[in-house]
């Protein structure tokens, strides 16, 4: 079986919401196939791919138990909520990630002594008594403290628990809104629209600096909507998959038709190398343009880019093995390839545009001629993923 990366996160999404914690194989299975998919996206990200380590590291071992002690699965959502909340983080936050991991390796450490313990005392090493296994008697007991929240309510409460250990710039308010609902969800209180409105009008009463509610200006919100005339900004033209989108040309340091078999080679390894990119007779940093020329050429042959691949609108999920061609796209200290289908050779000219976001889709774009197109978001992808790593790295 093969997910693809949105099937992987949903079904980190459903586990980390589940209210069963006895993995039968079957979820398992599907866990490891999730944490396989997420790994080949995430490689060249250490602190991710360290984190999926760790986790699928817990996959296995619960799969050679017949019960999984509590601590481990406690660790394995927690997990799983950091890998979710980390995809869907806009922004590569390399310090917030390396934060992440160090924390859940320290939980990781205590985990593995804990469960070092609980086998000496089972094998008869150790004269202190064994810790209580999980049981079916066990789980029925949590469930059916559970049984005052209906699904639909838990799956809330999961989904304010991961807003809540978000770092993303939310609101003090925002905060308080969504503590305050997760103690009435614990408390087995029914979390209604009309009980979260009672709780917004209570913090809005405490806090001045929450608005009161407006009513919506319908004229202001379709003004929003309309195209507005811009300076006429270059463009290119290319098409990832199926799905034509535009780039602009300033933030473009290079397009090259590759075979087949060197696309299928970076594809697998997740990057491609910029020695890649050599011309006999002529120097290496002479192909680029932006901050790649810049370099000298010894640097750049040590050097790799990571295959990378855009969210929104219709946008496939993983890199193209089908693309022809591909389209390196740099801004300062941020680089990273975009394998294309086709990518035009003329430059077009943007005259109008319409803010739209859509993942890594900035909003449309009008050209001087022809069908209004999506506009590619590149300074936010490359902050994402956009980085350099060594080649032997």
């Amino acid at each position: 079986m093969v997910l693809s990366i949105e099937e992987s996160i949903q079904r980190l999404r459903a586990e980390i919401i589940a209210q069963d914690w006895r993995l039968s194989p079957r979820r398992l299975e599907s866990i490891e196939t999730a944490f396989a998919c997420l790994k080949k996206r995430f490689k060249t990200r250490k602190g991710m791919l360290t984190i999926l380590a760790m986790a699928d590291s817990v996959v296995i071992y619960i799969k050679k138990q017949d019960e999984a002690p509590p601590e481990t699965i406690d660790f394995l959502k927690e997990s799983m909520a950091h890998i979710v909340n980390l995809y869907e983080e806009h922004d590569y936050n390399p310090d917030h990630e390396e934060e992440l991991f160090q924390r859940l390796f320290k939980r990781y450490n205590t985990l593995k002594q804990k469960v070092q313990v609980s086998q000496d005392r089972s094998e008869g090493n150790d004269n202190a008594p064994p810790p209580t296994p999980v049981t079916r008697e066990t789980v029925a007991a949590k469930e059916q403290k559970s049984e005052t929240i209906t699904p639909q309510e838990d799956r809330l409460l999961a989904r304010l628990r991961l807003l809540l250990s978000r770092t993303d710039g939310s609101t003090a308010v925002l905060q308080k809104f969504l503590a305050a609902a997760v103690v009435l969800a614990e408390a087995g209180e029914p979390l209604t629209i009309t009980r979260f409105q009672a709780l917004l009008n209570t913090l809005r009463e405490q806090s001045p600096l929450l608005p009161p509610p407006a009513e919506k200006n319908i004229a202001n919100r379709q003004h929003k909507h309309q195209p507005i005339a811009c300076e006429a900004t270059p463009v290119r033209r290319l098409s990832i998959g199926s799905t034509h989108i535009l780039v602009p040309e300033e933030l473009i340091a290079l397009s090259r038709p590759l075979k087949a078999a060197k696309i299928s080679s970076c594809l697998r390894n997740g990057r491609i190398g910029l020695s890649d990119f050599s011309h006999f007779m002529q120097g290496l940093a002479a192909q680029f343009s932006g901050p790649l020329a810049e370099m000298k050429d010894r640097q750049l042959k040590k050097l790799a880019l990571p295959a990378m691949t855009p969210r929104g609108l219709n946008l496939q999920e993983m890199p193209d093995e089908n693309a022809t061609e591909v389209l390196v796209i740099s801004h300062d200290n941020w680089h990273g390839a975009l394998f294309c289908a086709e990518i035009d050779k003329e430059v077009s000219s943007m005259i109008k545009f319409c803010k739209g976001n859509n993942g890594d889709i900035a909003g449309t774009a009008w050209l001087t001629e022809g069908d209004p197109l999506p506009l590619l978001n590149v300074k936010g992808l490359l902050r994402r993923e956009g980085f350099l790593t060594m080649v032997n790295g």
